[in-house]
């Protein structure tokens, strides 16, 4: 369902859509795309999406903006499926269920946030959005870079390799997945909205997932350890119905598409970025200072090249690792 009634009409029948044609652009009612997300509402993906949807809300005169549900819906999976089906107008989060998109997860797949954004410019990203529109009639409105993905643990680690056995929640991405299975973990898909009981109740021994989120939820109540370097980039995808674009005006799709670029670099990445000192002292501050394990990072980026490469030619095929790597910021 979608409150766009401008698409719908209130009226019914060809006379009444010609009167509201008719109308002056401010007389007639305004479009409220429906947004879901799985993080809650103090969540860096949710709070961009507010800013987002105030901003087109001035520059359309009050006539297009978002009614936000963060966390209330479900998680990726279902929230990404009701978009398809046309019950929610946008999507905000990692999970896409394509390869191309899935293997942009494993860790240092990218050399920071920056190079994957010049990445995604290429016809690496063009591949990308192509797949996720064939599978969800959807459109790509962009890429919001959130930070790290990290792990975080219940008993500690010196070494990657003692992830062995360990069972770790992880999303349904196959970077993720591969990653972990290279280090011998046993990846535990859980829906996000079910991670802390299964922490809390010795299901899983960790969980992969961006930071911020796992601090909004309060992941550190029940798992005691982060490990800093980041295992993975968070690459949050920013995804609207094709019934939902169509239906908006070229000026109000003008607006949504360039508010979007306009803000992501500043309070998307950079908010990402600034965020995670803070979120990782929030996890020291409950835990200790020995709840921060720190790791060899040049070292992880070069274990984990020969996964990256089977991954990157897996999806997009020969020389796209060349690409990726060759691609400056």
């Amino acid at each position: 369902m979608t409150f766009d009634l401008t698409r719908r009409g209130l009226m019914g029948g060809a006379a009444a859509v010609a009167a509201m044609t008719a109308l002056p652009l401010r007389a007639r009612a305004a479009t409220v795309l429906r947004y879901g997300n799985a993080g809650g509402p103090q969540t860096l993906s949710n709070t961009f999406n507010a800013k987002l949807s105030d901003t087109i809300k001035e520059k359309t005169n009050g006539e297009l903006s978002f009614e936000i549900f963060a966390g209330t819906l479900g998680g990726e999976k279902d929230l990404i499926e009701s978009m398809a089906l046309g019950s929610l107008d946008v999507y905000n989060g990692a999970y896409t269920g394509t390869e191309q998109f899935d293997v942009l997860y494993s860790p240092y797949f990218f050399k920071n946030g920056a190079q994957a954004k010049a990445v995604l410019e290429t016809e690496i990203g063009t591949k990308c959005s192509e797949v996720l529109e064939q599978k969800y009639n959807a459109r790509l409105l962009g890429v919001g870079r959130l930070g790290g993905y990290n792990l975080m643990l219940k008993e500690p680690i010196s070494d990657l390799s003692e992830l062995k056995e360990r069972k770790i929640r992880a999303p349904q991405i196959k970077g993720c997945i591969e990653a972990l299975n290279f280090f011998g973990a046993v990846p535990t898909p859980i829906p996000f909205n079910e991670v802390y009981l299964s922490l809390q109740n010795g299901i899983v021994d960790g969980v992969l997932t961006a930071l911020n989120p796992a601090v909004q939820f309060k992941f550190y109540e029940v798992c005691k350890h982060v490990v800093v370097p980041d295992f993975g980039l968070a690459l949050d995808k920013e995804v609207i119905s094709t019934s939902a674009w169509n239906g908006l005006s070229a000026d109000e799709q003008k607006v949504l598409q360039s508010s979007f670029d306009e803000l992501e670099e500043t309070y998307y990445y950079q908010a990402g970025l600034d965020q995670k000192s803070k979120d990782l002292k929030t996890w020291s501050d409950a835990n200790g200072a020995d709840a921060l394990i720190d790791l060899d990072a040049a070292a992880l980026a070069t274990a984990m090249e020969p996964l990256n490469k089977k991954l990157a030619t897996e999806a997009f095929g020969e020389g796209a690792w060349e690409l990726i790597q060759n691609t400056k910021a």
